[in-house]
Order: structure tokens, then sequence, then C-alpha cells
């Protein structure tokens, strides 16, 4: 109860038109949730059918004049169930699925098995879906390198079920500041008296994994560029997410953040038809493929501060970083950089905001 006005401060400024929540204990928490946070400042939300499981369990709270539940399921699995959330975006008429998951937590090749046989269940069930189905899967993976089987089962091997990270950043995540613009875990240092870890944010282990079909140029469409973890900046690895100045957020955020989860929320949009090309390829790079040298064009703001360019390779190791105080073109000699393909992330920040963007960046001879 004591969380209640730093959720709604959360879930206010997020404004989701679908939100999902995982570690509920009941229906009378998704009540309380639904009443007292998400419908709190206007009564559009609904909720979900809870599925109560083993442990701690899912939720699904969507907007009632954009979003129609048109079924739900679960998968059981060795350690929680994986809720299946089937719905149909009103306008313009599409259907998404989308699946809320927490698998097995800590380290160890005991609890990696244990992530491994969720993973498991959860990509059979995949495959079983029709080619072309529009699909998401949320929640805490728990996993701290993208080489551990249970990610690698769910991303490697080809099929209608093969999920793909957005913006596509392979590595080791556990407290490495080359993925501090990525982590989500821990929004604070110290453990609360009420519980929630601590530890600072060094760990990735909130996702938003998708199907290969939110890429394409029919129907929906996901913008990578989109991908958000909410009050995450850059600049607060392994360090409470409202320490000093947080350029990502306002500062109530911010403090609402830190007491309302020890996990960041992460966000994506979706969008329809016509709107992908005004979100695709915003960030120009020129000539890509490149051989000796490429130009970076930014998109422009009135309001620009700085841009953080950073660029990695596929392992997710960082090969390039440079930050600029002016929206100019950035002019990228290749130096010893070897022949592959790279992914390109710029972090624009404004006065009221923080823009994030991601390219892929292909170098050839």
């Amino acid at each position: 109860m004591q969380r209640l006005d730093d959720l709604r401060y959360v879930v206010e400024y997020m404004d989701p038109d679908i939100l999902v929540v995982q570690e509920m204990q009941s229906n009378i928490g998704v009540s309380l949730f639904r009443d007292s946070v998400v419908n709190y400042y206007q009564d559009d939300f609904l909720a979900a059918p809870f599925h109560d499981g083993p442990d701690t369990d899912n939720a699904l709270f969507y907007r009632e004049d954009k979003i129609e539940l048109i079924g739900c399921n679960f998968l059981t699995t060795v350690n929680r169930d994986i809720m299946q959330y089937n719905l149909r975006l009103i306008e313009p008429g599409e259907e998404l699925i989308v699946f809320s998951l927490h698998f097995k937590a800590s380290q160890g090749p005991e609890n990696e098995a244990i992530r491994l046989q969720e993973a498991t269940v959860l990509r059979q069930h995949l495959d079983s879906l029709a080619q072309g189905t529009d699909f998401i899967v949320a929640g805490d993976f728990n996993i701290y390198t993208s080489s551990e089987p249970a990610y690698i089962m769910m991303t490697e091997t080809s099929g209608s079920g093969q999920l793909f990270d957005p913006i596509n950043a392979p590595g080791y995540w556990h407290e490495n500041s080359d993925f501090a613009y990525l982590h989500t875990q821990s929004s604070r240092v110290d453990q609360l008296p009420d519980g929630g870890a601590g530890g600072g944010l060094d760990d990735r282990f909130d996702m938003l994994l998708c199907s290969s079909c939110l890429f394409d140029s029919a129907g929906l469409y996901l913008p990578a560029q989109t991908y958000t973890v909410f009050g995450n900046d850059g600049d607060h690895f392994n360090d409470p997410v409202n320490h000093g100045y947080n350029q990502s957020v306002p500062t109530y955020v911010a403090d609402a953040l830190y007491y309302a989860s020890d996990h960041l929320p992460v966000s994506v949009d979706i969008v329809y038809g016509s709107h992908q090309q005004e979100e695709h390829d915003i960030i120009k790079i020129y000539p890509n493929p490149m051989q000796t040298s490429a130009s970076i064009q930014l998109p422009w703001f009135d309001d620009f501060q700085k841009a953080e360019i950073t660029i990695t390779n596929i392992l997710g190791q960082r090969v390039y970083a440079h930050t600029l105080y002016s929206p100019q073109t950035i002019h990228l000699d290749r130096g010893t950089l070897p022949v592959g393909v790279y992914f390109v992330h710029v972090r624009i920040h404004t006065v009221f905001q923080i823009q994030v963007y991601h390219t892929k960046l292909a170098v050839v001879e």
C-alpha cells in the first residue's frame, strides 16, 4: 500500500496502452493495482483475468478504448507459469499476442538449467504458432548474458517461434558498463526496509523480445529506436536511479522508480502501416556499408543538448564511443575495425527528454 503513490507517478509518466506486470500475489493485488494505480487519474483500463499459479504471477492491464482482450492462456513450467494474452488492437483491427514471464533468479548452473527448461517450454509453444504471428515476450528473464543457454534457446534457432532483440545488443550484460544504457536492475543500492533487491543498476534482467514479423513492412511494426528503459540515462551504472541528477526523467519520477520497484520498466511502440516510415531510419549513415570512412547524420532537435554515440560489435563489446555537444554530422574513420556488422546506439539529450536510436553499420573491404 505504501508504494501506490510511487507506482501512480511512474505509470502516469509512461502513459502506456498495454501494461504487463510480474510478481503479482493475488487477484486482490491485481484489482488494487487496476483501481488505485492505472485507473487513479482516469477510469479507462481493464485487467485481464488473473491466473493463480505457483509462486508469484503475472498481470496485464489495457486501455479498453484501444485494446480488446480476445483470450488468455498459461504455460506450465518447472518454476513459474508463463501467461499468454491474445489481444486485438481495435484500430486497425490487428492481433497481437503478449507473453509475460518471470524466469528463475540468481546465478549458478542449477539456476541456469531451470531457466533453460522455462525457455524451452516457451520456445516450443512459440514454434507451434502460425507463421507470421505478431508476438512480444515481456518480463524479468533474470539472464546475465546472451551466451546463456536459455537466451540461445529463445533467439538463435530459426523457426516461426524465434525471438529477436529489437535493439540487437548481445553480450555480457552483468556488471558491464558498456551496457549501462540497458540495465534495468536494481533501481537502488541498498535494500528497502520492506524488501526489494539492492545493488545498483548493473543487470539487463528485463527485456522485450519479439517475433521477426514485427520488423517487416506489413501490418504491425516495432520501431527499434523507441525501445526505452524508463529512468535509465546511461549515467547511473551501479548507482541508485535517483542519485544526483537523472537526465532521462524528472526528479519526482526517478524518486518514484527508486521506491516503487527494484526493476525499471521497459517499453516499446507498436505502430501500423504508414506510420513505420516516419519512425524508421531516423539515423542516416552513408555510405553503409563503409570501407574506410562514413558519416552519421543525427536527427535535428531545436533544444539539443548533447548526443552520446556508442558502436558495439556482434558480441556486445564497445568499439567506439563519442559525445557531441552540437547537432552536427559525425565523421567516422574505420581505423582498425575488422570487416563485420556493428550496431550504432545514439542517445540524444534535449532539454526535456532523451531520445534513443539504434541502427546497423556494415564494414566491408
